[in-house]
């Protein structure tokens, strides 16, 4: 009896203990508050003219957290601190745009990514004096395909009706190559509309083709112009930098221990470090540097400030896709997210979502 008793005894106690774990578990994945890592990345994260944070990110994490239904708190940081903290799990999450590398992989989970887009190299436009833009186009490959494209036609129209000619009409259009060249003589006058009438067709056929090609001229000749004048006289907006292999010739600039500044140290190109974006393309706007290496999406918002807009362009790396995710020192809470970010994601306003602040899919 007192085995039985006592058996009973620590049956009830073990049930008590039990529930109360379960009650402390559950009060704690209700009510701790997530502490969410956040860092000025417009347009993903960023401070309206209002004072209130905003941006992709921020709408993503809003909806994420509706279905959560647990308090958080927004902790913001610079970035070598906010990687810090995930690894060392200062805070619960990071939903600031990180890019899914392998280093990182290692250090601590991300989450389903939710953009795609590409590094890109901002650098200073230059604009070609006129004079040097008429001498290099001129002398360009463009510009003698145009001409050699319209000298071919020429010659195939002026061998048609040389071709017809030949037999009826020999004083005008003579036999053998030099007859060849009488027929593209009248096809140069003819499509200038220069008419000497030195030269005409008598022959059915001569007369047919010669109304085709008159009225093809006058389509050609029009266009023609346009492309030639174009290609001679256009002052184009153009950086000092036009390829990857140009960054190992100049200044660059990029941020430390962002994915630009690991991809410039794989490629061994050395890069001047900057705190913030801004920093780095007021240092390229003053021509401290000569090109800013980082994410095209964030670069592109910046570029359309009216600091920068019109005295900065940029252009992507294409080999380089970069994967953005939120990211946790804890792999449970990755697990936990992952489907309502995907939700978020897959529903019909992720559209309107990315349209909102200028974004879209690569």
């Amino acid at each position: 009896m007192f085995i039985k008793s006592s058996l009973k005894r620590i049956t009830f106690f073990l049930l008590i203990l039990l529930s109360t774990y379960n009650e402390s578990t559950t009060y704690a994945a209700n009510n701790d508050t997530l502490i969410i890592g956040i860092k000025q990345s417009p347009p993903f994260i960023y401070t309206n003219e209002n004072g209130e944070l905003t941006g992709l990110c921020i709408d993503i994490w809003k909806k994420v957290s509706d279905s959560l239904n647990q308090p958080y708190r927004f902790q913001e940081m610079e970035l070598p601190e906010l990687l810090k903290a995930i690894e060392d799990m200062g805070i619960d999450l990071s939903i600031v745009p990180l890019t899914v590398t392998t280093e990182r992989v290692r250090q601590f989970y991300f989450s389903q990514p939710f953009f795609i887009t590409t590094l890109a190299i901002a650098t200073n436009k230059t604009e070609d004096n006129k004079i040097s833009t008429f001498i290099s186009n001129f002398f360009s490959v463009d510009f003698f395909k145009v001409i050699g494209l319209l000298f071919l036609i020429i010659m195939f129209f002026g061998f048609l009706v040389w071709f017809f000619e030949r037999r009826y009409n020999q004083q005008q259009f003579r036999k053998g190559i030099r007859g060849v060249f009488d027929g593209i003589w009248w096809a140069s006058v003819t499509m200038t509309t220069v008419g000497y009438g030195d030269k005409s067709p008598v022959s059915f056929w001569g007369r047919l083709f010669s109304v085709i090609w008159m009225f093809t001229a006058v389509i050609i000749i029009s266009s023609f112009t346009a492309t030639i004048s174009s290609a001679l006289t256009v002052n184009k907006m153009k950086g000092s930098i036009e390829g990857l292999s140009d960054l190992y010739r100049v200044k660059v600039g990029s941020l430390q221990g962002s994915s630009s500044g690991n991809y410039l140290d794989d490629n061994r190109i050395g890069f001047e470090s900057f705190s913030t974006i801004e920093a780095g393309l007021l240092a390229l706007q003053a021509n401290q540097i000569k090109a800013f290496v980082y994410d095209k999406a964030i670069l592109d918002f910046y570029l359309a400030q009216t600091e920068f807009e019109d005295k900065l362009l940029s252009f992507p790396i294409n080999s380089n896709k970069e994967y953005f995710s939120f990211a946790s020192g804890e792999k449970e809470i990755i697990h936990k997210i992952n489907p309502f970010l995907v939700d978020v994601i897959e529903s019909k306003k992720w559209s309107g979502m990315l349209k909102k602040y200028g974004l879209k899919e690569d």
